[in-house]
């Protein structure tokens, strides 16, 4: 076990922590393991090798931390003013310990440049403005009194000091990963040459990154690491989607790519969509300077109760000094620095903001893109997750298990049919399962006319010979005049076995039932069952009927369904949902959750970031519901961290404040104390990383 600056490490053996300290951790060298054929030479925008890299790198949050030197001057002239101050027994001494404490006071002020820029003068004054008149109210009282003033005005330099220190040294770990995030983006990308003939390697130029404007296109090839978020708009390649991921990948034309993503194998030519400080992992870093409708509401709370309450402690202080008389004008100097010391303005708007940044950077490593530090706030409120069920819960890859012939009809005509029906709802899972179930059977399409697709319920067309063809569900048939009942006992056996019953109806009459089985994705119980741990309540989403629906719920311990629906039925749905009271999450895909993502106030894409739909609250990288649950636990640790630093900070703050204003206080352990409140607020951030890296792995 070794201690680093941001934490304890725990290793197997003596070997392993020294090969970690000697830096064999530090390595951007991709492995790639598990090959089942031999990888060829890629040319540009061709199509790779058939065969898929396995789990393929070792890639961790940067272990790397920023140095932050200790305020040594500082506090050595802060312990020099209290030792001349301790021993002060003539004009000289207690000058001398004066301008010491001043000194250091001073020195911590010109050191947080940073928050000098990022809070306001008025923020960072405060503390040193106490200090100096501590000071003096020890420089205008009796000789008696020189000793305990100076030694308080030297303790509360000292304390200052310490604060800086700590005010600087809690943001490096959060800044340290947001600020690796975007150097590890290349500066540099390859564009075609729009003046050659063809596109060929030769046939590129070399573009700063800064100069790429959204739309244009640009070149990721095989060991390249995507510099720009955009959307694949030829060729195909494996990739590791996002800066932390372990397992590639394929994208292809239309799959969206965040800058951070690595290209294992293949080359592709990408189309931006997010460039310079618009970049996803990129504007994590700005997300404790958010303002407007943007910032989050508690940062907003905070930042005015801050400039708030260093106003009002200025004026406290100058009201109390200015009501003073020669004979309590050191007490009463002594209660104004008392104020101006134990104000936490600094604590109020750090504690409440790095949590934020802190969040999106890790949650950026692992694929999670939070739009903005309002929808991090928001997601930390998330009671009810909506999860739409195919494709999210499902894996989106429906087979037909049966087709069973009501009447006797012929199952090969009757295929052929539906199959030259689903045509008009190309790019439907249905469609493509029914089609490929058709191909295995050796069944052509059957030519079908004026073929309408009815989004959740199915299709209607006419057949060869001008008779009604039907496909889809009860509600569809229904709609068409036609009874299901002759077909509802093999229909509730297949919806009770968790399978998608579809109605073939040629005529007027139901004809068949098709099943189709689409599995429970991987890993979706452990989601629902993070989201149970969270106390949010689990909502299934779907267009099945209800025992199907029902079924698919029992296995993952969902009790609340929302069946037969259609897309538009599911957006109002939502909505519903959201009235009554409840901060309402939907996890779906772009597309075809449409509806239900934009009438929920924290939607959640999967498949989505780097993308255009990756500006819609939540975007993932991947399609694995475990990374959606992860997003709103670690936007509920986030809020959770901001919100104690709030209301810790603004609590012990007032309290000091009026102790000192009364008198009960004095300066000196109005400094302590808020040195110890800023020891446990401000490394709220790295807190939260270390709580993330434990309880989300990367995947």
């Amino acid at each position: 076990m070794i201690l680093l600056p941001d934490g304890f490490r725990f290793f197997c053996n003596s070997a392993c922590g020294e090969r970690f300290e000697s830096g064999e951790r530090d390595h951007d060298a991709v492995r790639r393991s598990g090959l089942e054929c031999q990888s060829q030479p890629v040319p540009l925008l061709d199509t790779p090798a058939p065969c898929q890299p396995s789990v393929a790198v070792d890639t961790k949050p940067p272990e790397q931390q920023s140095e932050v030197e200790a305020p040594w001057i500082g506090l050595g002239l802060a312990l020099g003013g209290l030792l001349c101050g301790s021993l002060a027994s003539n004009w000289t001494l207690a000058w001398l310990s004066a301008i010491c404490s001043v000194a250091s006071a001073a020195v911590a002020l010109l050191a947080g440049r940073r928050a000098r820029i990022d809070l306001g003068m008025l923020s960072w004054v405060l503390a040193p403005m106490g200090t100096v008149l501590a000071v003096a109210a020890a420089l205008v009282g009796s000789e008696s009194e020189f000793a305990e003033g100076l030694v308080a005005g030297a303790l509360a330099a000292g304390a200052l000091n310490c604060r800086v220190w700590l005010e600087i040294h809690s943001r490096v770990p959060v800044q340290d990963l947001a600020s690796n995030l975007e150097r590890a983006l290349p500066e540099s990308v390859r564009v075609p040459d729009p003046s050659a003939p063809e596109m060929l390697d030769m046939n590129v130029l070399h573009v700063e990154t800064a100069k790429i404007r959204t739309g244009e296109e640009f070149l990721t090839s095989e060991g390249e690491t995507v510099a720009i978020d955009g959307v694949v708009r030829a060729g195909t390649a494996w990739a590791l989607p996002y800066p932390g991921a372990k397992v590639t990948i394929p994208r292809t034309q239309g799959d969206p790519l965040l800058a951070g993503a690595r290209i294992v194998e293949g080359e592709v030519l990408l189309r931006a969509t997010r460039v310079g400080k618009d970049r996803a992992l990129v504007r994590s870093a700005e997300f404790d300077m958010a303002t407007g409708p943007q910032a989050a509401p508690l940062s907003r709370i905070a930042a005015q109760a801050s400039r708030a309450g260093g106003i009002l402690a200025v004026a406290t202080a100058i009201l109390i000094v200015s009501l003073s008389d020669a004979e309590t004008l050191s007490s009463h100097m002594m209660a104004a620095a008392t104020i101006l010391i134990a104000t936490p303005v600094i604590t109020l708007r750090r504690g409440t903001t790095t949590p934020w940044v802190a969040a999106a950077a890790t949650a950026g490593y692992r694929g999670i893109v939070f739009q903005n530090p309002k929808t991090l706030e928001s997601a930390g409120k998330v009671s009810i997750a909506a999860l739409c069920a195919h494709g999210t819960v499902t894996e989106g890859r429906p087979q037909v298990v049966e087709v069973h012939s009501i009447d006797g009809s012929s199952k090969k005509e009757l295929i052929g049919l539906a199959v030259g029906a689903e045509a008009s709802a190309e790019g439907h899972p249905i469609m493509a399962a029914i089609a490929r179930y058709a191909k295995t059977q050796n069944i052509e399409p059957r030519s079908v006319r004026r073929a309408a697709f009815q989004p959740g319920r199915g299709v209607t067309a006419l057949g060869p010979g001008g008779e009604a063809v039907v496909m889809g569900n009860r509600q569809l048939l229904i709609e068409e005049g036609i009874s299901v009942a002759v077909a509802d006992e093999e229909a509730y056996r297949a919806e009770a076995r968790g399978y998608t019953a579809l109605f073939c109806a040629l005529g007027g009459r139901v004809r068949a039932v098709f099943a189709l089985s689409d599995d429970i994705r991987a890993g979706a119980r452990a989601a629902v069952q993070r989201l149970i741990d969270l106390q949010i309540e689990a909502v299934l989403l779907s267009g099945d009927h209800r025992v199907t629906i029902e079924a698919m719920a029992s296995c993952l311990d969902v009790t609340h369904v929302k069946a037969e629906l259609t897309p538009n039925e599911r957006g109002r749905e939502v909505d519903r949902l959201g009235h009554s009271g409840h901060v309402v999450a939907v996890v779906g895909h772009p597309g075809q959750d449409d509806e239900a993502l934009s009438a929920a106030e924290v939607p959640v894409v999967l498949k989505a970031a780097g993308g255009p739909f990756g500006e819609r609250g939540i975007a993932l990288s991947s399609d694995d519901l475990r990374d959606a649950t992860a997003a709103l636990w670690v936007a509920r640790a986030a809020r959770r961290e901001a919100w104690r630093a709030f209301l810790l900070t603004s609590s012990v703050g007032l309290g000091l404040a009026i102790a000192g204003a009364t008198l009960m206080l004095s300066p000196a352990p109005a400094a302590l104390f808020a040195v110890a409140l800023d020891a446990f607020v401000l490394p709220g951030g790295a807190r939260l990383l270390r709580r993330v890296q434990l309880r989300i792995p990367t995947r």
